[in-house]
């Protein structure tokens, strides 16, 4: 039996493996042979898994992260989460490594050590995503919003727009395409890229897009939510600049909380990171905890690393 049809009936049975890791996820961003799976067992039972994109450029090998994944790493059944478990299994998972000249992953937030990592010489960096915990009280968790968001944003945005979710995926595409443009940012994505993850995620009932619309059917916000077993990810969001001062990427965003947590009934909801500071400080406007989730590098190449660098820079 092949690695992957392993993984696939793992995945079937393990039902918190975060939706970055799902193999049919994998297939859209990665494309059927873009990825692969490490696998580590004790006896018969899976005990640690990791995905890995499958990719080379210039006669380089380069596993990093593909397009709208935003978490990848380890992933360890409930049996096999213990610290002392988890330092060998990682061990393990290193060792299985095929060779590259650049690794790097973003790991899930629920991954609190990377030593085995640091011991065989990759580097590691701390970065920030920002979540709301959806099991507190709905009173409670409106109650967090910065009170213009609450007293302010919101109210003047119901009366100006209707959140909507029957609006075209074209639309949606053509309201990134102008938050981009306002930034003067190249677009990281075409429509065809967009479309054939969309697929997916609604084969597999995992997204749901908002569109806050006035009554000139002009769409000034959008948000694209996807959600697995426990969390409800923020994966992309967008606003017409010329429309922005209504408020209606306050009320998406609120209500794309208030969805996750009364309709989805998730445990969680992540904004995805971001370690830009006006970014930052609306996720805090939002009642967000900061949790930290770790970058993980390794170069196998000197000069690799100084041009990756100096391009980074």
């Amino acid at each position: 039996m092949s690695k992957k049809i392993t993984y696939l009936q793992f995945c079937e049975k393990e039902k918190e493996i975060p939706i970055f890791s799902q193999p049919w996820l994998l297939d859209s961003v990665c494309g059927i042979d873009g990825w692969d799976i490490l696998i580590v067992k004790r006896g018969n039972e899976i005990a640690a898994t990791m995905p890995f994109q499958v990719r080379e450029k210039y006669g380089l090998r380069l596993p990093r992260m593909p397009l709208f994944v935003k978490y990848w790493g380890p992933y360890f059944p409930k049996k096999f989460r213990s610290p002392k478990h988890q330092q060998r299994l990682m061990r393990e998972l290193i060792h299985q490594f095929p060779s590259f000249n650049l690794f790097e992953q973003y790991f899930h937030p629920s991954i609190k050590s990377w030593l085995p990592f640091l011991w065989e010489k990759f580097e590691g960096t701390v970065r920030y995503t920002f979540k709301i915990d959806l099991e507190e009280d709905s009173e409670k968790i409106f109650s967090k919003l910065h009170g213009g968001y609450r007293n302010t944003n919101i109210p003047k945005a119901k009366t100006i727009v209707k959140i909507s979710t029957d609006r075209s995926l074209e639309d949606f595409y053509s309201v990134q395409q102008k938050t981009f443009n306002r930034q003067k940012l190249t677009m990281p994505f075409s429509f065809e890229v967009l479309k054939k993850l969309d697929l997916a995620l609604k084969k597999n009932k995992s997204r749901e897009i908002f569109f806050a619309v006035d009554e000139d059917e002009k769409i000034h916000s959008v948000v694209y939510l996807i959600w697995d077993e426990n969390t409800a990810y923020y994966l992309m969001a967008g606003d017409d600049p010329d429309l922005r001062n209504s408020g209606a990427g306050i009320l998406t965003t609120w209500h794309s909380i208030q969805y996750a947590k009364e309709t989805l009934g998730k445990k969680d909801f992540d904004f995805l990171g971001s370690m830009i500071e006006p970014i930052t400080r609306v996720r805090r406007n939002f009642g967000a905890k900061q949790i930290p989730y770790f970058e993980i590098k390794k170069y196998n190449s000197k000069w690799l690393k100084l041009i990756h660098r100096f391009f980074k820079s």
